[in-house]
C-alpha cells in the first residue's frame, strides 16, 4: 500500500525539465516588461503646420487673355503657279485686273463648295472643266501677283471672315468668255450672271 502511495506521487509531480522550461518562460516575460519600462518615453511628434488657403489668388490661373498673333500667311507657291497658268489660259487677254482675280475666286468657290474637289490643283485639273488651262503656261510674274493676292484675301476670310475684297459672290462656279471678258454665273446652263457690284480693290 505504502509503495502505491509512492508510485501516485511521483506520477502527480511535474518532471524536472519541464519546470525548468516553465521558470525559463516567467523570467523572459518578467525582463521584457522591466527593459521596456526602462525605455525613455518617445518625444511627442510636432505640431503640424497651419495650412491656409488665401482668397486673393485663385487656385487654377487662367490662361492669357490676350490672343497669340497667328503666323503670317504665306500662299504655296505651286497653288501660285497654277492659278497663274490658269489666268494666262483663260484671261490673259482681259484688261482687268478685278475679272482676272474672278477666276481664282471661280476656282476657290468651287474648293469650298460641297460636289467639287477640295484642293487647288484637283479643281483645276478635274476633266473637262477649265480647258484652259495647261501646265506648259507661262505663269508671268504679274499673273501670280494676282493670283497671290486672291489666295491671301481667301485666307484671311477663312480665318477671320468679314469683307476681304472678293470680287466674285461664293454662289458663282461658272463661266465663259470671248476673248474680251468673262462672264461669270451659278449654274453651267442658265443661272444669274454676275453683274460686277462689288467694290474693286485693284487700280484697274
Amino acid at each position: 500500500m505504502e509503495q502505491a502511495v509512492k508510485r501516485q506521487t511521483r506520477r502527480n509531480c511535474p518532471s524536472l525539465p519541464l519546470a525548468l522550461l516553465a521558470a525559463g518562460v516567467v523570467l523572459c516575460f518578467f525582463g521584457i516588461v522591466a527593459a521596456s519600462r526602462k525605455q525613455p518615453p518617445q518625444a511627442a511628434a510636432p505640431p503640424l503646420p497651419e495650412f491656409t488657403v488665401s482668397t486673393d489668388t485663385p487656385l487654377i490661373t487662367s490662361p492669357s487673355s490676350e490672343a497669340e498673333t497667328p503666323a503670317a500667311y504665306v500662299p504655296d507657291e505651286a497653288e501660285v503657279e497654277m492659278l497663274a497658268r490658269v489666268l494666262w489660259g483663260e484671261a490673259r487677254g482681259v484688261p482687268s485686273d478685278m475679272e482676272k482675280a474672278a477666276v481664282v475666286w471661280c476656282v476657290l468657290n468651287r474648293v469650298d463648295a460641297a460636289g467639287w474637289p477640295d484642293t487647288v490643283a484637283e479643281v483645276v485639273t478635274q476633266p473637262f472643266q477649265f480647258a484652259g488651262y495647261s501646265p506648259d503656261y507661262p505663269a508671268t510674274e504679274e499673273l501670280k501677283r494676282i493670283a497671290a493676292d486672291v489666295l491671301t484675301r481667301w485666307e484671311r476670310e477663312r480665318r477671320e471672315g468679314g469683307d476681304v475684297g472678293r470680287v466674285l459672290p461664293a454662289e458663282y462656279y461658272f463661266f465663259t468668255g470671248d476673248g474680251e471678258r468673262n462672264y461669270f454665273r451659278t449654274e453651267f446652263t442658265g443661272g444669274t450672271f454676275w453683274d460686277w457690284t462689288l467694290t474693286n480693290p485693284y487700280s484697274s
